[in-house]
């Protein structure tokens, strides 16, 4: 990878680590709920799901994501990345480790691509919904928290 960072899977006995990264994206997000979430992204035995952290050499952390293995329209194996949370630091090495992550990832996975997951929020005060009256739409088509678009 490079010099500055590292790659270290957050699993229940490290999740604490990571937490302060998470905070700063979302303060909503109990330390309780976060280790929940990491049970259940770490639960797969086959290590098709997971999360992965960017860490410095003092180990703190830099950046965080979470993966899977889909299958794709060719029937091709799939890495999708979602909830990427990356502090901004001066310079792209943690870019950069993030991507090299994960192409090792996908190759150790073997799978032939990777996507990013892009969450939609709520339509709420968004122009489009402000300039379509809710009553033309018969059947409002608002993307969800947790939906994807790749």
């Amino acid at each position: 990878m490079n010099d500055l960072f590292r790659t270290v899977p957050i699993t229940l006995h490290n999740a604490r680590s990571a937490y302060p990264l998470v905070y700063l994206h979302d303060a909503s997000i109990s330390l309780d709920e976060w280790v929940q979430f990491v049970r259940h992204q770490c639960q797969s035995p086959s290590g098709e799901t997971g999360v992965i952290a960017i860490h410095d050499l003092r180990g703190m952390i830099h950046a965080l994501f979470c993966y899977r293995v889909d299958i794709d329209m060719h029937a091709c194996r799939r890495l999708c990345l979602a909830n990427l949370l990356v502090a901004r630091v001066p310079g792209n090495a943690v870019d950069k480790t993030i991507v090299n992550s994960a192409n090792d990832l996908a190759a150790r996975l073997g799978c032939a691509s990777i996507t990013l997951d892009q969450p939609f929020g709520r339509c709420i005060g968004c122009s489009y919904c402000n300039e379509v009256p809710l009553d033309t739409l018969t059947n409002p088509l608002h993307p969800i928290s947790g939906s994807t678009r790749h």
